[in-house]
This record gives C-alpha cells, sequence and structure tokens, in this order.
C-alpha cells in the first residue's frame, strides 16, 4: 500500500486507537494497529479483542492496501512530528515513512493475521445527541466498580432503553450514578446492556466531534454494541451477566432535606479529609438550625470542624460518609446548589443538583459509614 496524508490526520487516528492496545497483550499481533487504504480514505484499526476502536481519515491513496505497526511506537513517532504531509509505504513485513528530509522504518506482522471486525449482525437500533451521551457518561461511569475481584458487570454501566428515554447507571456497591436522558431515535420495546465503562470512556473521547451518535445492537445474541459518530466507531462485546436491581438502593421516600453551596461544601470536606486522614475517609455531616457542621478527627491529625450556612427541612441528623466519595460526586454536579436528602443516619443519602442539567438529570445514592 501507499499513500500520502496530513501527519495531524494520521497522529490523531493512530494516537486514539493506540489507547485501546493492551500494552501486556501476549498476542503480538495485537501490540499493533492495522491500516486499510480503500478508496480516498484510511481506517486504522486498534483491538484488545473485547473493545475495538476504529478511525477514518482522508488521504490521496496511490496503492490499496493494508499493514500493521507497533501501535506505542508509531503513535509516538507521530506525535513528535511537526504539522505537514506524509508518505506510507507498506508491505507484510515492514512499514516506511517519509516526512520532509526523514526516512524511518518500522518492523510489521501481516495484516490477514489481525482480527477480522466483530459480525455485523444487528439488532435495535438507536441514535443519541452526542453532548447528551457525553453528559451522561461524565456523570456516570466514575462510580463503577475498578476492581477486577467485584466482578465484571460491577465494572460497567447499565444502558437501560425504555422507548425513547435512557437510562444510564453506576454503582460499585457503595454509591450509585443515575442518569436520564431521551433519545433522538429509540426502541420500540426496552433493552438492557451492560458496557464496560472503559468503553464508554473511549466513546465520550473519541465521539465528540459530531452531533449525533448511532448506538447499534450486533451479533445474533446482540451481545456486541457498536457506538459511531462521523469517521470514528467504537465497537465493544458486552458485559454478560445480571446487572443489580439498583431501585432497591434508593429509598422511595425521604423526611430530611439539606440544600448547600457545592463548591464550599467540596472544600470543607476535602480540609477535614486531610485530618480524617484513614482508608474510610470517615467525616461527619451534622445537620441543624440551619447549619451543617463538617467534623473529622484522628489520633495522628487532630480534630476538625467547619459550618456552613445551607436551607434545611426536616429534623436534625448527624451521618457519617466516606469524604473521597462524597466529594467525587459533588464534583460530577455543575450546578451552584447542591440537595442532599436523608432518611436516617444508617439510611443511604440521595444528592442532586437544585436545577438538573438541559441534557438529563443526575440522581446519586452513597451510602452511609457506621459512626
Amino acid at each position: 500500500m501507499r499513500f500520502t496524508c496530513a501527519t495531524k490526520d494520521i497522529a490523531t487516528a493512530v494516537g486514539a486507537a493506540s489507547k485501546v492496545v493492551n500494552a501486556h497483550t501476549t498476542v503480538p499481533i495485537l501490540s499493533n494497529v492495522l491500516l486499510q487504504a480503500d478508496g480516498g480514505k484510511i481506517a486504522v484499526r486498534a483491538t484488545d479483542l473485547e473493545l475495538t476502536l476504529e478511525h477514518a481519515f482522508p488521504a490521496q491513496v496511490a496503492e490499496g492496501g493494508s499493514v500493521t505497526v507497533p501501535a506505542k511506537l508509531f503513535a509516538s513517532y507521530l506525535g513528535n512530528l511537526s504539522p505537514g504531509t506524509l508518505e506510507l509505504t507498506g508491505t507484510p513485513t515492514r512499514t516506511s515513512v517519509k516526512c520532509d528530509r526523514s526516512n524511518y522504518d518500522f518492523h510489521a506482522l501481516p495484516a490477514d493475521e489481525y482480527p477480522p471486525l466483530p459480525a455485523a449482525a444487528r439488532g435495535s437500533q438507536l441514535s443519541i445527541a452526542a453532548k447528551r451521551f457525553r453528559d451522561g457518561i461524565d456523570a456516570t461511569i466514575f462510580a463503577a466498580s475498578s476492581e477486577e475481584a467485584r466482578g465484571a458487570v460491577l465494572m460497567g454501566t447499565l444502558l437501560e432503553v425504555d422507548g425513547n428515554a435512557v437510562t444510564m447507571v453506576a454503582t460499585d456497591g457503595y454509591r450509585l450514578a443515575k442518569f436520564v436522558t431521551t433519545l433522538e431515535g429509540g426502541a420500540d420495546g426496552s433493552e438492557k446492556y451492560i458496557v464496560p465503562s472503559r468503553a464508554l470512556a473511549e466513546a465520550a473521547r473519541n465521539l465528540g466531534a459530531g452531533e449525533e451518535i448511532a448506538i447499534n445492537a450486533l451479533g445474533a445474541q446482540s451481545n456486541q454494541l457498536q457506538m459511531s459518530s462521523g469517521d470514528v466507531t467504537i465497537t465493544v462485546r458486552l458485559v454478560d451477566g445480571q446487572y443489580p436491581n439498583y431501585q432497591q438502593v434508593i429509598p422511595a421516600k425521604f423526611d430530611r432535606t439539606v440544600t448547600v453551596s457545592t463548591s464550599q461544601l467540596i472544600g470543607s470536606l476535602r480540609r477535614a479529609e486531610l485530618v480524617a486522614g484513614d482508608r474510610a475517609s470517615m467525616v461527619k455531616l451534622a445537620v441543624a438550625n440551619q447549619t451543617l457542621i463538617v467534623t473529622a478527627s484522628s489520633d495522628v491529625s487532630g480534630n476538625a470542624y467547619e459550618e456552613l450556612e445551607i436551607e434545611q427541612t426536616g429534623d436534625d441528623l448527624t451521618i457519617a460518609f466516606n469524604a473521597r466519595y462524597l466529594v467525587e460526586i459533588l464534583n460530577h454536579i455543575k450546578n451552584e446548589k447542591t440537595v442532599i436528602e436523608f432518611l436516617g443516619p444508617l439510611s443511604p443519602a440521595a444528592i442532586r443538583p437544585l436545577e438538573p442539567l438541559e441534557t438529563g438529570q443526575q440522581l446519586y445514592v452513597l451510602m452511609p459509614l457506621r459512626q
């Protein structure tokens, strides 16, 4: 194969694809990215067999074909090029690049060894505004578990589709994030997909340029999900399993409510967490007389005490939380005011912005700590 293209275009495509490559893979071909020249475009693909990303860009193709190149090495090389044009020539064992007055040769592996794209049998087809999808991903995936020992289901994010509504849920068993929004094109009935949160992070990073994202279930059992926008397509194998009944975690009603400045509460919690110091990062919140008192104590560090003005309804309450978890939730609330609803010192609390986002509704649930 042989083509000429802008250095910026190929650097962007290879850089995005290389992030999918598993640095610890024991299959040599999976350490490479695949470049395919067809017509006036080059498609760059990378996969770890669970997640596949394909990014296309325009080029002047003199000779069609396919080559593979070591992903990390090639991405680093391209990232250090100045803006301009380059010419790439590929054979089954070597990829040569000419740019200005430099020539580089990279060892390659035969392109026909590269895994094929996932089966294209289609199931449900959905579409969603790109901003709604990005906001939903940002609002939820941080709450998914990062520990493999807890299982793949909790490392995934639930996409629950019902007609034109979609609910995104992530939980690690201690906290829960929920985002409800609408689709541009919905399903006839209801569908549930458990999507690896890593794949959604890649989708948010790579599919944001367009206005709309197409989502398709693939495979005879709809066990893969394809997300695409413009010249970028991400295909991921869905998690096989039963997602926890998250509705049971959310209390049906609350009897106490606090409305507080989001930024002030974040600041108080961060300072108190420094004193708490232990693994649980325990801070106590005492609600009384339209005041929120944040305290923490440690035999090593000392004591923390801060007061915040709030709007309070219901009885007084003292409850303890993991400060780091609470701060992470508050960091995803983009409103000046946060509403926290309580049922008791040992019941989960609900946290939400006073005014919802234009793109969807956020809700967070956090388990308290025993004092």
